[in-house]
C-alpha cells in the first residue's frame, strides 16, 4: 500500500494528536453591571464553579464522549429587553439547550415564551407566581417570598413582641408588586398593623421623599423586601438621617456586606434579613475562596442556589447520556429529588401553589446585622 506525502502527514497527525473533549455550552443570563450586580454576579459564579469542578477532573462525560463545559454568560443589566436579546443569542448563535437565569420577573416572563417554543431548559430566579405557569421548562431555584415570608413574620412576632406597625417598600415592577403582597398578607396573619405600602422605582437614588411619607405613617418597623441590596443600603442610611430609629428588616434576599457598605455599620445595626446560607459555615468558606477566583467583589448567597442548580443539571445530563435531549434532562432533575445540597436536604415541590413542581425548597436562614456581620439566629427546614 502506498501513501501520498500529503496523505501519510494527515495520518501522522491524527495519530499523534491527543483526542480533544468536545464542548458542552452552559449559558448565564443575569446583570454584571448595575444595581442587580451583586445577584447576577452571584449566579454567573455558581455555574462557573461547578464547571470548573467538572473540567478540573477531565471533563463530564456523557454516553461514552467527555465534554469540557463552556459557561457563556451574558449581562442583560437586570433588563427584560436585554434578556430576551440574549437569550435568542444563546439558543440561535451559540446553539445552546441550558441557561441558568435570569434574574427578575420581567426577564424571565420575557425570556420563558421563547425557552418554551425551543424547549430550552433553564434553571431560574423570580418572586412572581407566574414564573412556573404553562411551563414544562423552566425551574426556580430558589425559595421565594411565599416559602420563607411567612415563618419569618411569625418568628418576628414571637421574638420582638414590641413591633406592631410595620411599613412595606419594594420595587416598583412585577417582582415589587408580587413579593409586596406576600408581605402584607404574612404580616397581616400575624397581626401587624400595615400601615404604609410605599413602591419605588429601580433607578431611584433619592428616597427622603418617599420616605417622608412612609415615617408619617409612624411604623417601628420598615420592612425592605426584595430591595436589591445596593438600593437597601442608601433607603437605610437616608431613614436615619431622616430621624428614623426603629427596626428594619429584610426578609427578600440579603447580601449583609453591600448594604452594610452602603448604609454605614451603625445605620445597618440590628437588620433583620433572610438569607440562602449561614456566612460562618465550612461550606460557605468554600464556596467564598473559589468566588473570589472569578470576581473580585464579596460573595452573597445566591452563589449557594446557582453552584447547585448547576452541579445538579450536569448530574442529570451524564446520567441521561444526552447534550441535546433537553425533556429527557428535565425529567431526570424531576425525578433527583430529594437531593443534598451545599446548605442542606432539598426538594422540588409547589404543585399545589405553581401548578407544578419546579420550585426548590431549601433551608432557610434568618440573619441578624451585628457589628457589621451577619449572625445567623435562626435556621428553618424547608416543608
Amino acid at each position: 500500500m502506498k501513501f501520498s506525502f500529503p496523505s501519510a502527514l494527515a495520518l501522522a497527525l491524527v495519530l499523534t494528536t491527543p483526542l480533544r473533549a468536545e464542548t458542552l455550552k452552559i449559558g448565564v443570563v443575569a446583570p454584571q453591571t448595575g444595581p442587580g450586580a451583586a445577584w447576577g454576579l452571584a449566579l454567573d459564579a455558581g455555574a462557573r464553579i461547578a464547571a470548573n469542578q467538572v473540567n478540573e477532573k477531565g471533563g463530564l462525560k456523557v454516553a461514552g464522549k467527555t465534554y469540557q463545559v463552556d459557561v457563556i454568560t451574558y449581562d442583560d443589566q437586570y433588563k427584560a429587553s436585554e434578556t430576551v436579546t440574549a437569550v435568542n443569542r444563546l439558543i440561535h448563535q451559540d446553539g445552546v439547550r441550558f441557561i441558568i437565569g435570569p434574574l427578575g420577573a420581567a426577564s424571565l416572563l420575557a425570556a420563558k415564551p421563547i425557552t418554551e417554543r425551543s424547549q430550552t431548559l433553564m434553571l431560574s430566579n423570580t418572586y412572581t407566581v407566574k414564573a412556573l405557569e404553562n411551563t414544562k421548562y423552566v425551574f426556580r431555584v430558589l425559595p421565594t417570598s411565599r416559602e420563607f415570608v411567612p415563618p419569618f413574620v411569625a418568628w418576628l412576632k414571637q421574638n420582638r413582641p414590641a413591633l406592631k406597625r410595620v411599613a412595606l417598600l419594594a420595587p416598583n415592577d412585577e417582582t415589587g408588586w408580587d413579593s409586596q403582597a406576600v408581605q402584607d398578607e404574612a404580616y397581616k396573619a400575624n397581626g401587624f398593623d400595615v400601615v404604609a405600602k410605599e413602591l419605588f422605582e429601580r433607578k431611584q437614588t433619592d428616597f427622603r421623599a418617599i420616605l417622608t411619607k412612609l415615617l408619617a405613617s409612624n411604623p417601628d418597623n420598615i420592612e425592605l423586601d426584595t430591595t436589591p441590596p445596593p438600593i437597601a443600603g442608601p433607603i437605610i442610611r437616608q431613614a436615619r438621617e431622616l430621624g428614623y430609629k426603629g427596626q428594619f428588616t429584610k426578609f427578600g434576599g440579603v447580601n449583609v456586606s453591600e448594604i452594610v457598605d452602603a448604609a454605614g455599620k451603625e445605620n445597618a445595626e440590628g437588620l433583620l434579613g433572610y438569607l440562602g446560607a449561614d456566612p460562618n459555615s465550612k461550606e460557605w468558606e468554600w464556596l467564598e475562596t473559589q468566588y473570589a477566583k472569578i470576581h473580585k467583589n464579596r460573595m452573597g448567597d445566591f452563589t449557594f442556589f446557582f453552584y447547585d442548580a448547576t452541579k445538579f443539571l450536569l448530574e442529570a445530563i451524564a446520567k441521561t447520556g444526552t447534550v441535546t435531549d433537553t425533556t429527557a434532562v428535565r425529567d431526570a432533575i424531576e425525578k433527583a429529588s430529594p437531593f443534598d445540597t451545599l446548605i442542606g436536604k432539598s426538594f422540588w415541590g409547589g404543585k399545589k401553589v405553581y401548578g407544578i413542581d419546579h420550585q426548590l425548597y431549601t433551608p432557610s436562614f434568618l440573619v441578624e446585622v451585628k457589628d457589621g456581620k451577619g449572625t445567623v439566629i435562626q435556621k428553618l427546614e424547608p416543608k
